[in-house]
């Protein structure tokens, strides 16, 4: 098993980031969750420790950095476009410019890939997804 955030995460200590994330106070999680305020604390703390945080947005940010909390998780589809149009243009056509980046890089990595390593990477995608191999 590999110590991606989303094995590392409790779903609960999940849950608590999102809830972070979305702004809420430790009692509005607290009544979210039906749990106390103690243990969100608690879930809240043994996140800052398996994420390298020293406080909540912290914890929030390195959860996201490294997949264990995406961003519609946090936002729905409606909130995303709103948050980016108050980004402005110019910051959008920033954004826009850093995908197309590194997508061209990995499209770059593959075109640069021997097909037999393609084939291999192929076949093993399909054996995670217990897919047949036809």
């Amino acid at each position: 098993m590999t110590n991606s955030p989303n094995n590392i995460l409790t779903n609960r200590e999940r849950d608590v980031l999102i809830y972070v994330a979305r702004g809420y106070t430790n009692q509005e999680i607290a009544d979210e969750l039906c749990t106390s305020t103690s243990a969100v604390k608690v879930f809240l703390h043994q996140a800052y420790v398996k994420m390298g945080a020293r406080n909540r947005a912290g914890a929030v940010v390195q959860a996201i950095k490294r997949g264990g909390i995406a961003p519609q998780d946090i936002f729905s589809q409606d909130e995303l476009v709103e948050l980016l149009t108050a980004l402005g243009p110019d910051s959008i056509q920033m954004i826009a410019r850093i995908v197309k980046q590194k997508h061209q890089t990995v499209e770059q990595l593959i075109d640069s890939l021997e097909p037999e390593v393609l084939q291999m990477i192929a076949r093993r995608a399909r054996q995670k997804l217990d897919i047949s191999d036809e």
